[in-house]
């Protein structure tokens, strides 16, 4: 019952009131356990207090109470999380004076900090010894591994590791199949994509959005805008609701090919479906105009921005300054760069290319 309160509000970000509680009740004859330590050690983590999580384990020793593995891995996955894989030595280094020995689930968080770290060799090293602690690996372990090699570009090793994994009898899942499929269209090897596809399918596996925004995406890089809009139209058939991320590229997409009218009723339309457009949708989209030197239609989309709150990114600032180092005066684009990005004026007054002296000479003028 007690576990289950100090449980509850450390999940509810309130682990000051759990450790006052803890407090209260270690006047009386009640004892807390591990268990209770990584509730409280868990609900610093989660609020970011890591170093003060950390700090619990001598107090927890000293009470006589033991931390296990499960206290360790609370501890080195929030340092993972957090990047300090610095400070995941030092809590390895306690564990082992514990003489506590990692598990799967601890190898598994290692190898994925240091593949977000892009520490890919230490990934690696890690991985290799897995089998030496007699632990087998997992399909987290060959997920986690495979994805960080396929962002390092080591597709060939990627892909080696992936039937190793069904050699020994650990079988894909979707996210493996999701993150393979993912390698081959950044590749640019879209007929291998598509029939992998098809392999993925007549293993049982049903595409999910994470599926098809990989499949709309690698499409629409390659060129094949009515193929990408296709699959995109099909997914509230399949009861899948689509993400920022694809809203974003098939709004691209739309300006990309010239049917600005239809991207319009897009952006209206995820509004409608609470799924606002944000900051990237706007630059995706004003981008895909610019580049086709469309900027009266750009225009409009820069002030919806702008109202939103929004700024725009670095290759949007590059083309509209293409758009103004192409023109004699243009004081609606001069005010609407003011606008997007006030700060960029002043940083870019002495851009090699010239650019910035145009902006500034612009802005003289006026």
């Amino acid at each position: 019952m007690i576990l289950t309160v100090i449980n509850g509000l450390c999940r509810a970000g309130q682990s000051t009131r759990a450790f006052e509680l803890l407090h209260i009740l270690e006047k009386t004859r009640w004892k807390p356990d591990v268990c209770v330590y990584n509730a409280l050690i868990k609900g610093l983590c989660k609020g970011g207090m890591v170093d003060d999580a950390f700090q619990l384990l001598p107090k927890m020793i000293h009470k006589g109470i033991s931390p296990d593995v499960v206290t360790y891995n609370i501890l080195v996955d929030a340092y993972c999380k957090q990047g300090g894989m610095n400070d995941v030595e030092d809590v390895l280094e306690d564990m082992m004076q514990q003489n506590i020995c990692p598990d799967i689930v601890t190898y598994n968080t290692l190898i994925e900090g240091y593949c977000v770290e892009g520490n890919m060799n230490r990934a690696w090293h890690l991985f290799l010894d897995v089998p030496s602690k007699g632990l087998e690996r997992d399909i987290f372990t060959y997920n986690t591994t495979i994805h960080g090699l396929l962002n390092k570009g080591r597709y060939d090793d990627a892909w080696k590791l992936f039937n190793e994994m069904k050699a020994r009898q650990v079988h894909p899942n979707l996210r493996t199949y999701n993150i393979m499929l993912d390698a081959l269209f950044k590749s640019g090897e879209i007929p291998q994509a598509l029939s992998f596809l098809h392999t993925m399918e007549d293993e049982g596996f049903i595409p999910d959005i994470v599926t098809y925004g990989t499949l709309i995406n690698g499409l629409c890089r390659d060129g094949e805008h009515e193929v990408a809009r296709g699959l995109f139209n099909e997914l509230p058939s399949k009861g899948l609701q689509p993400t920022i991320q694809i809203y974003t590229t098939i709004a691209g997409s739309l300006c990309q090919e010239g049917s600005v009218e239809e991207a319009k009723v897009l952006v209206v339309k995820m509004e409608e479906s609470g799924c606002p457009p944000n900051s990237c949708t706007y630059n995706v989209v004003i981008q895909s105009l610019l580049r086709r030197n469309d900027l009266s239609e750009a225009i409009p989309f820069l002030e919806e921005m702008y109202e939103r709150g929004f700024s725009a990114d670095t290759a949007t600032m590059s083309l509209l300054l293409d758009q103004l180092q192409g023109q004699h005066r243009n004081d609606m684009l001069m005010t609407m760069i003011k606008k997007v990005d006030p700060k960029y004026i002043l940083f870019n007054k002495h851009r090699p290319d010239r650019k910035g002296d145009l902006l500034q000479q612009q802005n003289e003028e006026q």
